[in-house]
């Protein structure tokens, strides 16, 4: 039996060979399986019809695997990456490592710092810095930019920030904890519901299947 590893790099040689009808039947409600202790990995309730995570955050201090500052979302090249909440663009660069890349400032939270999202990979940015958005809007397309993009997925992540001049107060955090629905609850976009602007809370960065986001 493949273990859970071998599984999905499987998967992965399979999306090169097969093209992007693989995501049909295996991109849905899955989730990469983690050997971190389960102290330090966020229990995750992914919707059936939300794209798979196809590896997971992993906190700097985890024992034997490298850090993982974010989320993988396995979706095919140019599918709709969506504003996780409102917000304002701070960054539009292509980076070396991390291709076309998104940053988003979404306000502070109860302690005082700031949240700020980041999408990295994508294969086109459409917003500019300074420009305002809106949870769901359209703020570019996901690739596999860059020298870590590797296979065609968006890489997320959430930071806090206190004063942007001092490096040291730039913190990774698990986007597990900020979902709309609460810690672990990953939350769909969906246009029809009503979503209140605070606390700094987040839905899925790319639309779910049969939810409607624009």
């Amino acid at each position: 039996m493949l273990t859970m590893r071998n599984a999905i790099i499987s998967l992965l040689a399979t999306l090169f060979i097969g093209g992007c009808s693989v995501y049909e039947k295996y991109g849905y409600g899955r989730i990469a399986n983690s050997k971190l202790d389960s102290t330090q990995v966020t229990p995750i309730e992914l919707p059936i019809y939300a794209p798979s995570i196809s590896q997971r955050y992993r906190p700097q201090y985890a024992s034997g695997q490298g850090e993982h500052k974010g989320f993988d979302i396995l979706v095919p090249s140019r599918t709709p990456v969506l504003a996780a909440s409102n917000g304002e663009v701070v960054r539009v660069e292509l980076s070396i490592l991390y291709g076309n890349q998104v940053m988003l400032n979404h306000g502070s939270n109860a302690a005082g710092f700031r949240i700020q999202t980041r999408y990295f990979h994508m294969s086109e940015t459409i917003v500019a810095e300074g420009e305002k958005v809106r949870r769901g809007q359209l703020i570019g397309y996901s690739g596999a930019t860059g020298l870590l993009g590797g296979y065609p997925h968006l890489h997320f992540e959430v930071h806090q920030l206190n004063d942007e001049n001092i490096p040291a107060a730039i913190r990774d955090l698990d986007p597990q904890l900020f979902w709309v629905d609460g810690k672990g609850k990953v939350t769909c976009y969906d246009s029809a519901r009503n979503f209140t602007p605070a606390p700094v809370s987040l839905s899925y960065p790319v639309p779910c299947r049969d939810l409607d986001w624009q």
